[in-house]
C-alpha cells in the first residue's frame, strides 16, 4: 500500500502579509492597464491575439516545465511561482504600460540628437529591470515565501520575466500581424524572433540575475555591504545587458545573429550563476543532513545519494531490476520525502511543525518500501 502525502507548500498567498496586499492592489492597477492594450488590440484583430495568446500560453508551459526540472533539490511552491508569473505579466507591463513613455520622453531630451536611435535601449532597461526585480523583492518580503538563497530568487526571478516576456509577446505578436497583413505569419515570426531566437536571453534571464542577487542579499551571511553591492550588481548588470540586447549595434546585420551575439553574455551570466546557486544549495543540504538529520530518517549513505538526481535514478534502477517498477516507485516517494525534510530541517529547524511531519512521512515511506520489497523476494 502506497502512502499518500498531504503537505501545504507555504506560498505567497499570505493574508498576514502588508506585502502581499500592497501586491494585490499593485495588480488591479496593473489589470486596468493592461486590460485596455487587449482590448484595443482584440477589437481590430481578435483572431490574432487568439493565436498569440495560445502560441505564447504554450511557451510558458514549455519553459515552466523546464525550469521546474532545473530544481534538483527542493522543490519551491508551484503557487508563488505563479503569482512571480503574474508579477511580470500583469504588475510589471502595467506600471511600464503607464510610465515608459515618460521615462521614454526624458531619456529623448537628454541624449544627443544622434543618438536617438539609443532611446528605446536606455529608457526599457531603466523601467523593465527595477520593476521585475521588485516582484522578487516582494516575495522576499512575504514570511511565508521564505527566498533564503541565491537559487530561491534566481528561479522566482525567472517567472517574474517569463510573465513579462509572455504578455509582451502577445502584444507584439498582434502587432506584427497588423504590419505583416497576415494573422499566421505576423504572429509566428514575432514569436520565432522573440520567443524561440530571443528566448534564451530576454527578459527571465535578466531577471534571474537580479533574482539570484535578491536570494543572496536574504540568504548570506556575508557582510551588510557586500550584500547591497551584489544585490544592486546585479540589478546593474540585468541593465546593462537588457540594453545591450535592446541597442541599435548590429542591427544592420542578419538579425538573427544579431540576436544570438547580443544575447549570449546574459545567458551565460546566468548560468553561471545557477552553478554556483546549485552548489551552494548542495552544500546547505549537505551540511545539514551531516549535522542535524537523526540518521535513521536519512542515512549518511542515503544523503550523499540524494545530492543529485543521477545518483537518485541511479538508485531507483538499481531497485527496479531486483524488485520491480513497485519497490523503485515506493523508493522514489521516500527519497522525496527526505528532500523535503532537509530542506525544511535547514529553513525552520528540526523541531518545526513542518519537518516533524516530513519525518512522520519518511518513516512510513520506508515502512512501505520495506512491505513491497519483502513482497517481491
Amino acid at each position: 500500500m502506497i502512502s499518500a502525502h498531504h503537505h501545504k507548500r507555504p506560498s505567497f498567498l499570505d493574508a498576514r502579509s502588508l506585502v502581499f496586499w500592497v501586491g494585490v492592489l499593485l495588480f488591479g492597477y496593473g489589470l486596468t492597464q493592461v486590460g485596455p492594450l487587449f482590448g484595443m488590440v482584440k477589437r481590430d484583430q481578435p483572431a490574432v491575439v487568439a493565436l498569440s495568446a495560445v502560441i505564447w500560453g504554450l511557451y510558458a508551459l514549455l519553459f515552466s516545465l523546464i525550469i521546474y526540472r532545473l530544481e534538483t533539490l527542493q522543490r519551491r511552491s508551484p503557487v508563488t511561482m505563479l503569482g512571480a508569473f503574474l508579477w511580470g505579466a500583469v504588475i510589471v507591463t502595467g506600471i511600464a504600460a503607464g510610465g515608459g513613455n515618460e521615462i521614454n520622453e526624458i531619456v529623448a531630451k537628454v541624449l544627443p540628437s544622434d543618438m536617438q536611435d539609443w532611446v528605446p535601449a536606455i529608457a526599457a532597461p531603466l523601467v523593465e529591470e527595477p520593476l521585475k526585480m521588485l516582484g522578487v523583492l516582494a516575495l522576499a518580503f512575504i514570511p511565508a515565501v521564505k527566498i533564503d538563497s541565491a537559487l530561491d530568487g534566481l528561479y522566482y526571478g525567472l517567472f517574474v520575466g517569463l510573465g513579462f516576456e509572455v504578455t509582451e509577446g502577445i502584444l507584439y505578436g498582434a502587432s506584427a500581424a497588423a504590419l505583416a497583413g497576415s494573422a499566421v505569419t505576423g504572429v509566428v515570426a514575432s514569436f520565432v524572433l522573440r520567443g524561440i531566437v530571443g528566448g534564451l536571453w530576454s527578459h527571465p534571464t535578466y531577471t534571474g540575475i537580479t533574482g539570484a542577487g535578491v536570494g543572496y542579499f536574504f540568504g548570506s551571511g556575508a557582510s551588510a555591504a557586500k550584500r547591497w553591492l551584489v544585490m544592486s550588481g546585479s540589478l546593474l548588470a540585468a541593465m546593462i545587458l537588457h540594453g545591450l540586447f535592446d541597442s541599435p549595434l548590429l542591427q544592420q546585420d542578419n538579425p538573427v545573429l544579431s540576436t544570438v551575439v547580443k544575447g549570449v553574455p546574459a545567458f551565460v551570466l546566468l548560468l553561471v550563476l545557477l552553478r554556483i546557486a546549485r552548489k551552494r544549495e548542495r552544500d546547505v543540504f549537505e551540511r545539514v543532513g551531516g549535522t542535524q538529520i537523526v540518521s535513521n530518517l536519512v542515512s549518511h549513505d542515503e544523503l550523499k545519494t540524494l545530492l543529485t538526481k543521477r545518483d537518485r535514478r541511479k538508485a531507483r534502477r538499481s531497485l527496479r531490476k531486483t524488485h520491480g517498477f513497485a519497490a523503485a516507485h515506493a523508493m522514489r516517494r521516500l527519497q522525496r520525502s527526505q528532500i523535503e525534510f532537509v530542506a525544511t530541517v535547514a529553513e525552520d529547524g528540526p523541531d518545526s511543525e513542518r519537518a516533524l511531519s516530513y519525518a512522520t512521512d519518511i518513516a512510513e515511506d520506508r515502512r512501505v518500501l520495506a512491505e513491497v520489497i519483502e513482497e517481491s523476494s
